[in-house]
């Protein structure tokens, strides 16, 4: 994996922290179904020039949102 910022392969996995760990809840998703709502995200920091990238569970999103696709609206 390189970063996206300046294509640095020195990368360091990690998670971003407030008073619990973060994590991202879809709008619009289905409200009931047998696993939480919230999907977790891991990130990776840039050891050259810092940048962070956040990356979520895209399987678990589609299954809350219905969406098989990639793609995204605006709202």
């Amino acid at each position: 994996m390189k970063c996206i910022r300046c294509g640095s392969e020195a990368l360091v996995n990690g998670a971003v922290y407030s008073p619990i760990r973060t994590s991202f809840r879809p709008q619009g998703s289905k409200f009931l179904t047998l696993e939480t709502g919230d999907i977790q995200t891991k990130a990776f920091m840039c050891k050259n020039c810092g940048h962070v990238e956040i990356i979520g569970d895209a399987m678990k999103l589609r299954r809350l949102t219905s969406d098989t696709g990639g793609s995204l609206e605006n709202t």
